[in-house]
């Protein structure tokens, strides 16, 4: 069966590649006011502007995980995860006005308490919300891009911009997108469990990335069957090596970050992740 992943870009998306591909929040960073330093209260959900994006095609329509932080005064947190399904070819929520409207149930809820987190990946799933079937990690992150516009710099910018320098300008919906590919020659990711085992994952497949920078969006061109056997190596090593949760360190052309994810319980293979 041929897949394409639509995703918004960033080394977080070959990240989910190669262990699954929808994403629940289970912990988060204070929210602070950029001017004051004061702590945030969000007065309901605020709409998590992600890193990374990713929207999974199936024959009755596109699965895109979305997520929602509703942060009290004294910075106790409740993370919830949804989907923005669609029948079209809008796959991705609108971030330009950045709303924190959202429609249907939560696919995943986390509390996430300031002081006092035992766990970062704990979660509530609801198997019968639609998107469940898209959800394989769980994923513990900074405020990369901010809630609803309320963004803070890093360097991502400069890292997106290293890795184009080795893509070539393609023609697709009459935009410039960029091309190239995913492979041993130039991705590596190394796995450790926080537990006393670290794995190099073998790049044993080539996946084509399309990218439009300016939208922080990716096409994966996931047809090669191979993958397949990457994802399950890292599926199997994880299981085999159970921690607290995995940092995925992915270097790409010589730029690296590190990715703080977790597989969810009922992730055991490839089929029962995706089909």
């Amino acid at each position: 069966m041929k897949k394409l992943l639509t995703y918004g870009f960033y080394f977080a998306f070959a990240v989910s590649m190669l262990m699954g591909f929808g994403c629940a929040l289970t912990n988060y960073e204070l929210i602070t006011d950029n001017d004051s330093g004061g702590v945030v209260n969000t007065a309901g959900n605020a709409y998590v502007r992600q890193s990374s994006q990713a929207a999974t095609t199936y024959p009755d329509g596109t699965d895109n995980l979305i997520w929602f932080v509703d942060q009290k005064a004294n910075g106790d947190r409740k993370l919830s995860t949804v989907n923005y399904f669609t029948t079209g070819t809008i796959m991705f929520k609108d971030d330009l006005y950045c709303s924190p409207d959202w429609a249907g149930c939560k696919v995943s809820t986390s509390n996430d308490p300031e002081v006092g987190d035992v766990d970062d990946y704990d979660y509530a799933a609801n198997p019968s919300c639609s998107g469940y079937r898209s959800l394989s990690l769980l994923v513990s992150t900074t405020r990369y891009y901010g809630e609803c516009g309320r963004a803070r710099t890093t360097d991502r910018a400069t890292k997106m911009i290293a890795l184009a320098n080795d893509m070539t300008p393609v023609q697709l919906n009459g935009a410039t997108w960029l091309r190239g590919n995913l492979s041993a020659l130039n991705t590596s990711m190394v796995l450790n469990n926080h537990n006393g085992s670290v794995y190099a994952l073998p790049m044993t497949s080539q996946i084509g990335v399309t990218a439009n920078f300016a939208t922080r969006r990716v096409i994966l061109d996931l047809t090669n069957p191979n993958n397949r056997n990457v994802a399950q190596n890292a599926i199997n090593w994880s299981k085999a090596h159970p921690g607290p949760g995995i940092e995925a360190t992915l270097t790409v052309n010589g730029n690296d970050l590190v990715y703080h994810t977790k597989l969810m319980n009922n992730a055991s293979s490839w089929p029962q992740l995706h089909y």
